[in-house]
Formats: C-alpha cells, structure tokens, sequence
C-alpha cells in the first residue's frame, strides 16, 4: 500500500462537501490558502503530515482514511458490522449511505 495522493484528494474533497465546507472554509479553518487545497483535492500536491492532521481533525475523520481510505477497525461502525457475511455488510452499508444522503 502506498500513498496515492489523487485518491487522497478525492477522499479529503467528498468529506469537506459532506461537512458542507468549501474550499475556502476548509482552507481558513486550517490556515491555509483556497489554491493549496485546491490542489491537494485535485491530487496536484502531496501535503506535510501535520497539515494532514489538520485536515482529518476539521473534517472529522482519521488519517489514515485520508490517506489509506482504512476505515479505523474500533470505530462504532466496524464494531456494528463485525461478524456480519460480507453480503449482509454490503446490504447494511448501502442502507446507511442512503440513510446519510437522505438527512
């Protein structure tokens, strides 16, 4: 596994407009410009870890979703789906998804 930094940038950008931030919101929460997390959005630019913590902190999520798309395993959600088949965890996540969208 390794850091793949377009897919990073598309994780940091779905979370950011679920938080219903924008760019520039993200950007002046963290103290950056709008154009650098643009760019890291838009896999143009790696990012520092400590701006990575940053990020993760002010969308509330883990790093190493952003940077791995690894869901933690002690999260509510995975302590929830432990033991399901892997049919019945598709079915569940499909159901909450909408649930989320739906909100």
């Amino acid at each position: 596994m390794y850091y793949n930094i377009e897919e990073s940038g598309k994780r940091i950008a779905e979370l950011r407009k679920k938080k219903k931030l924008t760019q520039e919101g993200l950007a002046e929460v963290i103290g950056m410009s709008h154009k650098t997390i643009n760019s890291i959005e838009k896999g143009k630019k790696g990012t520092s870890i400590d701006t990575l913590v940053l990020i993760a902190e002010a969308l509330d999520t883990s790093m190493d979703y952003i940077v791995t798309g690894k869901i933690d395993e002690n999260s509510e959600l995975s302590r929830i789906f432990q033991g399901l088949s892997n049919d019945k965890k598709e079915l569940a996540l499909r159901i909450f998804k909408g649930i989320i969208e739906n909100l």
